[in-house]
Order: C-alpha cells, then structure tokens, then sequence
C-alpha cells in the first residue's frame, strides 16, 4: 500500500504545479510576450517590436500545454503501471485535468479558457503516452534473450 501512494506523489506535485501556472498572472499570454522580448534584445537578431502577440510566443505558450500535460501523463502511467489500463488510464487523467485546469483559468483575471488548449494539452498527453509505449516495447525487445533455433 505505501509503495502505491508513494508513486501518485509525483502526479499530485505536478497537478500541484499546473494548478499555480494557471493561478498566478506570471503566466498570462502578455506576461510570457513581455519575458520573450526581454530574452530576444540580448540576442543579436532579437529585440524587434512588434504589435500584439508574436508566433513565438504562441508557439511557446502551446508547446508548455503540451509539455506539461505530457509529463502529468507519464506520472499517471508510472502510478497506474503495471495494470493493463495504464495507458488509457494516464491519458484520461491527464485530459480531464485539462478541463478541469481550463475551467480554473476561465475565473482568473488575464487567463482565457479555450476547448484548443485542452485539445492541446490532450495531444501532449497523448503523444507522452505513445512514446512511453513505444519506449516500454523497445526496451523489452532490447532485453528480452535472442531465441536461437537449436536443429
């Protein structure tokens, strides 16, 4: 029993997390733009102005949703594994806690809530679990003894 509440530790600490990008202003669109070009004007090809939100941090912005809810869905599947709905199990879990993460946002001043980032955050969890599968195969068949034909 404590070997299993040990594991569903990480996946709270990092719901945890999530909870407080969504909640702190530091994360809004017009935060991490500001961040972005305080960044690019130490660059050399950097520090041009622009109006409203740029591509990059747009780009930026989706690949944190999908990072984020990519890592929460390997957590999910470390707590659940070795059961065979791990990989459904994580990916459920982690695009639920999308929609519940977006409906926290659309209460906070700054933050918008969007079907597109829970589809985003989706897509990470998705793309995190396949990847998991994929590795957990690969590593098997790395590890599994060469059956030699005896005749």
């Amino acid at each position: 029993m404590k070997g299993k509440i040990q594991r569903w530790i990480p996946v709270i600490v990092w719901c945890i997390v999530i909870y407080c990008f969504s909640e702190f202003s530091l994360f809004t669109g017009e935060n991490t733009q500001r961040i972005l070009d305080m960044i690019l004007s130490y660059l050399p090809f950097g520090g041009g102005k622009e109006e409203g939100p740029s591509l990059l941090n747009f780009i930026v912005r989706k690949l944190a949703h999908l990072t984020e809810y990519g890592i929460l869905a390997v957590l999910v599947w470390r707590a659940l594994s070795p059961k065979r709905t791990a990989y459904a199990g994580a990916w459920l879990f982690a695009t639920l806690y999308a929609m519940t993460d977006e409906w926290h946002q659309s209460f906070e001043p700054g933050r918008t809530a969007t079907p597109k980032d829970v589809a985003i955050d989706s897509c990470g969890a998705l793309l995190a679990v396949i990847g998991v599968f994929l590795y957990t195969r690969w590593t098997k068949k790395r590890h599994d003894p060469v059956k030699h034909d005896v005749s």
